[in-house]
């Protein structure tokens, strides 16, 4: 799954609202963000194999704890409807008391020749 597949994903669930690494000053939520946080090639024992693992973070934003998981249950949904759907994993929800928000944050885990990576 490249950058832009994964937007396409999201941006379904909140038009316009789907930003990386961090929303723009003034955004109102509810909104998504997403980031990649680790990329390592896979090998085997055969050497490279024309493959990059990458862990996206994606984060639900929103005034609610109800809503920013409604939110994220449609954002998986989006993701596992994908041609190559990714791992979903280590799923929490938070409080961020700077900004007053709710988030739900997931990680996921996929895989991407390096020729396909977008920016």
């Amino acid at each position: 799954m490249t950058d832009l597949e994964l937007f396409a994903a999201l941006d379904a669930v909140l038009p316009g609202k789907v930003f990386t690494p961090i929303a723009p000053a003034g955004t109102k939520e509810p909104f998504l963000i997403y980031q990649d946080t680790y990329c390592a090639p896979a090998n085997s024992m055969c050497g490279y194999q024309n493959l990059d693992e990458i862990h996206y973070q994606i984060d639900s934003y929103a005034t609610s704890r109800r809503e920013a998981k409604t939110i994220m249950s449609a954002a998986k949904a989006a993701l596992r409807a994908t041609p190559f759907p990714p791992n979903v994993e280590s799923e929490q929800s938070l409080y961020e008391a700077d900004t007053r928000l709710n988030r739900q944050m997931i990680v996921i885990i996929t895989w991407n020749q390096p020729e396909k990576v977008t920016a």
